[in-house]
């Protein structure tokens, strides 16, 4: 899935041309704000990421792998929460978010 971050490139082909776009040129200071918060609520609830340590690879570490799953359904229900009230609005459309593959998981 590609975010809204993901599309807010700093630099793209068009055509032979390089085009110059800001981060979040196109959009409103809210939809940025809420993409971001989303980015940090799938972040969270990464387990395995290429390039850092998480959290709840921390935990896993730490404690164990179903300590650190029971900590990710916990975390996954206050992130839904959040999302539900802040990402997924009328005027943005999270439904295609990594985030639902982990309410998913979570059973959410």
């Amino acid at each position: 899935m590609v975010t809204m971050i993901a599309k807010m490139i700093y630099h793209f082909n068009i055509g032979d041309n390089m085009y110059n776009q800001k981060k979040g040129e196109g959009f409103t200071d809210k939809q940025i704000a809420q993409e971001i918060l989303i980015d940090a609520l799938n972040l969270a609830l990464t387990e395995d990421h290429p390039r850092i340590e998480t959290d709840l690879q921390v935990i896993e570490n730490d404690y164990n792998k179903s300590k650190m799953k029971r900590v990710k359904k916990h975390l996954a229900k206050m992130a839904h929460e959040i999302f539900i009230k802040y990402g997924h609005t009328n005027k943005l459309d999270m439904s295609g978010s990594p985030l639902i593959q982990h309410f998913d998981e979570a059973g959410l």
